[in-house]
């Protein structure tokens, strides 16, 4: 087997290159959400969200997980979540308060320090019950925030249901953190 098929095999499996799909699929995201291109934008999103949970399924199904995926997953996740709420509180002011954007990303920041650190210390530091609701929450809330901008933007009921849900997504958010917290404790207490 020559080294390019070992690659091929290992790293670039289909799992992994769904992964490496969803983040060219976050700079298309990017791009028509930033040109307020919002049904292109939430076509993108869809796509990449379907695509995070069938690499998932495929990696787990098939045991095709790897280093490469355990690491680039949740990379692509924040990026594409991380940047979607940054981008949206250009469009939604009104009603996607900065703040709580903050708290997102702040949380990612977290958890993906405690995973490097217990992970440095040998201690697994995979994917939690909460980790994965965050997840969903998180992205559900993107989805109708730019439904809401394509095709809702007269509808005040969806106006008020989107702030409900960056409610319950940033108490969703805080808490999956602070459970990965507590899950991190024993590293972070360990000589």
């Amino acid at each position: 087997m020559s080294s390019f098929d070992f690659i091929r095999c290992t790293a670039f499996n289909l799992p992994n290159r769904l992964t490496l799909m969803r983040l060219l699929l976050a700079i298309v995201f990017f791009i028509f959400l930033s040109y307020r291109y919002y049904t292109i934008a939430l076509a993108a999103f869809l796509l990449a969200w379907l695509t995070d949970w069938l690499d998932g399924y495929l990696a787990r199904k098939k045991g095709l997980l790897t280093d490469f995926g355990r690491i680039a997953d949740p990379f692509v996740d924040k990026i594409i979540v991380c940047g979607g709420f940054i981008l949206l509180i250009q469009h939604g002011h009104d009603i996607i308060p900065p703040w709580m954007v903050v708290v997102i990303v702040a949380r990612e920041f977290l958890v993906n320090s405690l995973r490097s650190y217990s992970e440095s210390r040998g201690i697994e530091f995979g994917a939690t019950i909460w980790g994965k609701a965050k997840m969903f929450i998180q992205s559900l809330t993107i989805s109708i925030i730019l439904l809401f901008f394509a095709y809702f933007k007269h509808f005040i009921a969806i106006k008020q249901g989107i702030i409900f849900m960056l409610w319950l997504t940033v108490i969703i958010t805080l808490v999956s953190g602070i459970k990965y917290m507590v899950k991190a404790g024993p590293a972070i207490l360990a000589k």
